[in-house]
């Protein structure tokens, strides 16, 4: 769910072993209370954060039971393994979801990731040998992690838990803090309340030069903050379009706050809307890949770069040199062939068109 550049230092980090976590340096005397605690009393944002993403980041199977998702299923684990065999599920309510054996580590081979929308497999870590990976994701991935580097515990006592946490998944206290003081006092000044988008930064990035790393010909997920500080909106915070307690998979979701913070700070742009598109649907098109891509301009994530390059390049122009790195401007092919098509007829179901039509149309669109 988740940019002010003063902020910029407040995460530089150099992978998800380190416990750089905003409460990672919370006083001694404070400690987990747990979000069911929090729910006593927060009890409408409790049921809204249901059916946010965070909270499942990491899952635990009981009884040899699935984990269970709102709008989601895992169906069945890799090939060679039952539930039984399996101790957590890394995701599993949004794009992919990947399998904890009962040692703590994460289950490798060609066919053990499995994707949501395609309801397939795909591989993960293909050159490691299963049981050899560790669980070292917990500090984006689970509350209150404390990395065996920094003398936690392996969690559940697994040798592949590189880790202990307060809670599976991403909730309240990842954000807002140790709750023990505010729980006894249940005032706003003994609980973190951070709206700076470098708190969201602190997961929601990948290189720790925040530039925008890319591979396979689309953006890398989890970097919308490295996204949104190499373009134009380093200015926003998150939470300005984002209600950081429900997820965009919730029917109740509106895009419609989003769309008036565009329209408060463009004024005097024309909002003449082509083929009933909005202002998210081209400049917030799928350049990102998490698990699959439905074509070569279709990933399955939004971009946060939002800045538009209308000559007629192609997605070439997207990357630097070695295509390892993302511009700060998202080219037309991956706006425009979501509805139309290229000369190949690859895209969208709409009418074809080559980048020089789509650049004729594009150039001062927004001139009134």
């Amino acid at each position: 769910m988740l940019m002010i550049l003063g902020a910029f230092g407040f995460f530089i980090l150099t992978g998800c072993e380190d416990d750089d976590s905003p409460t990672s340096s919370a006083p001694a005397e404070l400690e987990y209370i747990g979000s069911d605690a929090c729910a006593e009393c927060h009890e409408a944002i409790s049921d809204k954060i249901t059916n946010n993403g965070h909270g499942y980041k990491l899952n635990k199977v009981e009884n040899g039971q699935a984990p269970s998702y709102p709008y989601t299923n895992v169906p069945t684990p890799p090939v060679g393994y039952d539930w039984d065999d399996i101790s957590y599920v890394i995701g599993g309510f949004g794009w992919k979801a990947r399998f904890v054996d009962l040692q703590g580590y994460i289950i490798t081979g060609d066919a053990v990731q499995y994707n949501i929308e395609t309801s397939g497999w795909s591989g993960y870590h293909s050159d490691e040998d299963p049981g050899t990976k560790p669980y070292n994701c917990g500090r984006c991935h689970t509350t209150g992690w404390k990395s065996t580097d920094d003398g936690g515990a392996h969690q559940d006592g697994m040798p592949g838990m590189a880790g202990q946490f307060s809670e599976p998944g991403v909730h309240c206290e990842a954000c807002h803090g140790r709750g023990s003081r505010h729980v006894e006092s249940s005032s706003a000044d003994d609980i973190v309340r951070d709206t700076n988008s470098s708190m969201c930064g602190g997961c929601h990035y990948r290189n720790e030069n925040h530039l925008i790393d890319a591979s396979g010909g689309f953006i890398r997920h989890h970097e919308q903050y490295d996204e949104m500080i190499s373009g134009g909106h380093r200015g926003l915070d998150c939470i300005e379009c984002h209600d950081p307690h429900q997820g965009i998979q919730d029917p109740s979701y509106s895009y419609a706050a989003s769309l008036a913070k565009c329209q408060e700070c463009h004024t005097g742009a024309n909002y003449a809307m082509h083929n009933g598109a909005d202002c998210i649907k081209c400049h917030m098109p799928e350049a990102t890949k998490s698990a699959v891509a439905s074509n070569v301009y279709n990933g399955d994530l939004m971009t946060h770069i939002f800045a538009i390059n209308t000559e007629a390049v192609g997605k070439d122009a997207m990357w630097y040199s070695d295509g390892k790195k993302a511009v700060g401007e998202v080219t037309l092919d991956f706006v425009c062939y979501q509805c139309h098509q290229d000369p190949d007829g690859v895209g969208g179901a709409g009418s074809p068109k080559t980048l020089e039509e789509l650049s004729a149309k594009a150039t001062g669109y927004h001139t009134p």
